[in-house]
């Protein structure tokens, strides 16, 4: 390959505010690594924020703007953005970019020395906790969250995301493999999660401890962050604070993601492969036991979801089984 490498982010936006876009967008104007392309893709913004995108990024070329008619979603947006990327043959790898983060100078750089010394196939990094403000609530989210990214496996990541999209770095060769994403009715996981599960799945995953985004928490953006997420003791006080109220979708939304896994890559390579989450057998949520098992034993800390889970499959395979039942102890002759 002649000259450096080609980046190319995806940024997704929606009524972004303007003061955090304008930040955003320095923060990537301002990149040690400067072959990079970025790829604004707007999800339906109202007519005001898409002058704000136009006039913001002014007349460097290296972004490009597309405004669609329809809305669909953060999901879909960044896949969208991804299949813009797709068409561009002299990019080598991918970043992501939220509306409202602001990047240390030299991400892309450091990132991508990482992803090559690895030899990976994908790169995350630690990011700091800002508020609206500015001010640093967090200075790791992955100790505040108690991440283990040394520990994921793309099992594990079923199990929970450590893996945050704006923080990652990822070859454009597993796009083949990422496009399209896997259909959902309404938005019960994102784009990274997807992306890193992938990635896991065809080979490494490295990770840098150095926090090199500002991840801004704040009253309007889309995903928070908990701290020891994971955790048994955190499990049960979400628990409690609803009440001890019981829904099935959080285990809905893990049966979906590991289908989608399965269709993706085990139908056709490993169809003995197991999985843990399916609701096509009655295994009394066994297979999620065993995930949680391997989740303590390696470190990686979601011990607490797992069982949270596992209560919900068992739920959901107690009410399948008196079903069949019914029938048959009320059977005359």
């Amino acid at each position: 390959m002649s000259g450096p490498e080609k980046i190319a982010i995806v940024l997704a936006t929606y009524n972004p505010d303007p003061a955090y876009f304008r930040q955003q967008i320095q923060s990537i104007q301002s990149q040690t690594w400067q072959n990079w392309v970025c790829h604004i893709v707007d999800d339906r913004s109202q007519a005001e924020s898409q002058q704000l995108i136009r006039d913001t990024v002014g007349n460097d070329d290296r972004f490009i703007c597309h405004f669609h008619p329809q809305n669909l979603n953060s999901y879909h947006n960044f896949e969208r953005g991804l299949q813009y990327v797709a068409t561009d043959a002299t990019v080598t790898a991918i970043a992501f970019a939220d509306q409202d983060d602001i990047w240390q100078d030299h991400k892309l750089s450091l990132l991508l020395e990482t992803l090559r010394a690895e030899q990976a196939l994908l790169v995350h990094s630690d990011l700091e906790l800002i508020d609206g403000s500015d001010r640093t609530l967090h200075a790791s989210a992955w100790e505040f969250e108690s991440r283990h990214p040394e520990k994921l496996t793309a099992e594990l990541l079923l199990l929970r995301n450590t893996v945050t999209g704006c923080s990652v770095l990822f070859c454009a060769t597993l796009l083949p493999s990422v496009l399209p994403f896997p259909p959902q009715v309404e938005v019960n996981w994102y784009h990274d999660v997807w992306v890193a599960i992938v990635a896991a799945q065809l080979g490494k995953v490295a990770h840098v401890r150095q926090p090199l985004v500002r991840y801004r928490i704040h009253g309007s953006n889309t995903i928070g962050v908990v701290r020891d997420a994971g955790k048994l003791y955190r499990e049960l006080i979400v628990w409690l604070s609803k009440k001890c109220r019981i829904t099935g979708k959080s285990y809905l939304i893990h049966r979906n993601l590991s289908q989608a896994f399965y269709l993706r890559f085990q139908q056709s390579t490993n169809p003995e492969w197991r999985d843990p989450f399916s609701d096509r057998r009655l295994d009394f949520g066994l297979g999620i036991l065993r995930l949680g098992w391997q989740s303590w034993q390696a470190g990686y800390g979601s011990e607490g979801i797992a069982l949270r889970i596992w209560a919900l499959k068992l739920l959901f395979d107690l009410q399948k089984l008196r079903q069949r039942l019914t029938p048959k102890l009320f059977k005359i002759g």
